[in-house]
């Protein structure tokens, strides 16, 4: 497996194997994406490429894990999704993640909610059920209606829990589960108590939803850029690397990876890889230091016991979300 956080997508990588997929012969490239990825830059990638390149991308909307299982069984070429290589999915370890720009994992309510800002450790606190209220962190007095994604894996959700928690597929305290994040978001768009997460690049321009700030912080390309917005994950071009790219793939590739690529990615609140040095140099050490710190959680109430989980535990089963797929 290769998780890369470098613009160059394809290096020098030993081949193992000469088989191809049935659509190379017919010019066309067939992909998995999930829910984030394709909206974030799936849509105008596919468009902007086959009118350039005349050539076909076909991309299916799965669960961010589905998606990247087709890529695992051969079934497609590529997937685009919206998180990295999960260390216990033993099929993920014949992949190469390739990143392909930053994101904001944004944390969104209702725009009837007034609560202005939250504290990592609030957040924290949020997903594991010890806040319930808003009145607990400066917004109204009523319940937090926690929202989640309930597919395993999921690309916003699991960034999230992995910043949090330094467990992607930690189970946390939502009561309200949905199977992708277009209806995770219209969702909270009605429901003046509810809190999710989901991308900047989804939600931004959606004015029946408002961004909660991090720690005094709004996320906006320009405090992604900074590092000032802590709350960032890769958007990942996903691809077998004991398989030959076909030529289609091959650029796909080299379009998105291309420096005229940027201006678009940008106008869609995307950070592109190219673009992020210091953030690419320093993203596995502030993890690192983000969990350090909210190890060291506030002197407990009496008769309260706070715990911190020190690896990552087993996935735990999840509530029926609403209908629908995706991720």
């Amino acid at each position: 497996m290769r998780f890369s956080l470098s613009p160059r997508f394809f290096g020098l990588a030993c081949v193992l194997q000469l088989a191809s997929i049935s659509t190379h012969a017919q010019n066309i490239i067939d992909g998995r994406t999930d829910s984030i990825s394709m909206r974030a830059f799936g849509y105008e990638s596919v468009q902007l490429f086959q009118a350039s390149e005349q050539r076909r991308v076909r991309l299916s909307t799965l669960s961010t894990v589905s998606a990247i299982e087709a890529v695992a069984r051969g079934e497609v070429e590529i997937a685009l999704v919206a998180r990295g290589p999960h260390a216990l999915k033993q099929d993920e370890t014949t992949l190469d993640f390739y990143a392909v720009a930053w994101e904001a994992l944004t944390l969104i309510t209702h725009p009837g909610n007034p609560t202005p800002s939250l504290s990592l450790r609030q957040i924290r606190d949020i997903y594991l059920g010890k806040i319930t209220r808003w009145d607990q962190v400066g917004g109204p007095p009523r319940a937090i209606n926690l929202y989640a994604v309930a597919g395993p894996l999921d690309g916003a959700e699991y960034g999230l829990r992995r910043a949090l928690f330094g467990a992607g597929h930690r189970p946390v305290a939502a009561s309200r589960w949905y199977l992708n994040t277009e209806q995770l978001e219209a969702a909270i768009a009605i429901d003046p108590s509810a809190l999710g997460v989901s991308a900047l690049s989804n939600v931004f321009a959606n004015s029946k939803l408002r961004a909660i700030k991090v720690e005094g912080v709004t996320p906006l390309l320009k405090t992604i850029r900074s590092g000032e917005y802590l709350l960032t994950t890769p958007l990942y071009f996903v691809h077998r690397g004991d398989l030959i790219p076909s030529d289609v793939a091959m650029r796909y590739v080299r379009f998105l990876e291309a420096p005229a690529t940027a201006a678009w990615l940008k106008r869609r609140k995307l950070l592109p890889i190219r673009e992020a040095r210091l953030l690419n140099q320093t993203f596995a050490k502030r993890e690192e230091r983000l969990l350090e710190l909210l190890k060291n959680p506030p002197t407990p109430m009496p008769g309260e016991v706070i715990t911190t989980p020190l690896a990552e535990p087993a996935p735990a089963s999840t509530p029926s979300p609403t209908p629908g797929d995706g991720a």
